[in-house]
């Protein structure tokens, strides 16, 4: 399993600094208002797009092909569907407070994201050595894109 964590940059930081032990993976940029994220990884350049009526799908490409794409399967839910040529995962937020997320592959728990630290911004992330570091940068923007639509609904009074 590969242990990840992800931190922001600073305290209203929307870039967060993705590692692997002491080792920087790639820092992933999130856009304020359209939620575009940006990253690099081993030299590739990947953006990842929302779309939809509360943006909780999202495409990734590099360069100008699609890669990946994100499917939320609940309206007002933390249950993600995850597509990558060949890789089929569930992502599904776990209780009511949303700290932790189970990832699966054909129903069988392959992974987990736990948020920690103050607020909540931190994430540990522990996949299978076969998830593609690219793909675990999506999945940790999926995360950090739902707690950031939940904390809008929750200021807004809904």
């Amino acid at each position: 399993m590969a242990v990840l964590r992800a931190e922001p940059l600073g305290w209203a930081s929307s870039s967060y600094r993705v590692s692997s032990g002491e080792e920087e993976v790639t820092q992933l940029a999130i856009s304020l208002f359209k939620g575009k994220g940006t990253f690099e990884v081993d030299g590739q350049a990947f953006t990842i797009d929302s779309h939809g009526f509360t943006r909780a799908h999202a495409t990734m490409k590099r360069g100008s092909s699609v890669i990946a794409k994100v499917k939320s399967t609940k309206f007002f839910g933390r249950r993600f569907e995850i597509s990558s040529a060949g890789h089929q995962l569930v992502l599904e937020g776990q209780g009511l407070m949303g700290k932790t997320y189970v990832l699966r592959l054909m129903n069988k728990e392959v992974g987990w994201i736990r948020k920690y630290g103050f607020a909540g911004r931190k994430l540990s992330l522990d996949f299978p050595e076969e998830v593609p570091v690219f793909l675990q940068v999506l999945i940790t923007y999926v995360v950090i894109s739902q707690a950031r639509r939940e904390g809008a609904a929750a200021a807004a009074g809904g």
